[in-house]
C-alpha cells in the first residue's frame, strides 16, 4: 500500500528502502565526521571523503524525498531532490578529486 488515509488526510508512506537509507546514513554521519575533524591527516584522504560524500548524498537524497507530504507537491519536491543531489554531487567530486 503506497498511500493511507488518516483523520481525512490521505499522504503518501515512505519506501521501507527509503527509510533504511535515511536512518543508516544518519547513523554513519556522525563517527565518520568526528573522524575526519579529530584526525587532520584523514582529512585529505579520499577514500574517507568519496564515502562521506556518498553518505552525505544517501541522507540529503532521502530526506529531500520524504518532505513530499502532499501528491501535488510531490513532483516538485522529487526534482529538488534530483538537483539537490547532482549539485551536492558535482562538488563533492571536485573536492575528492582534487585531494582537499
Amino acid at each position: 500500500m503506497s498511500e493511507r488515509t488518516v483523520f481525512n488526510r490521505t499522504f503518501r508512506i515512505t519506501p521501507a528502502w527509503m527509510w533504511v537509507l535515511q536512518r543508516a546514513s544518519g547513523v554513519l554521519l556522525g563517527p565518520l565526521v568526528a573522524l575526519h575533524i579529530v584526525m587532520p591527516g584523514m582529512a585529505g584522504n579520499a577514500a574517507l571523503n568519496a564515502l562521506l560524500l556518498a553518505i552525505v548524498l544517501a541522507h540529503g537524497y532521502s530526506g529531500v524525498r520524504r518532505m513530499a507530504p502532499l501528491q501535488t507537491r510531490n513532483a516538485l519536491y522529487f526534482l529538488i531532490a534530483i538537483g539537490w543531489f547532482f549539485a551536492v554531487g558535482a562538488f563533492g567530486v571536485l573536492i575528492v578529486a582534487s585531494g582537499i
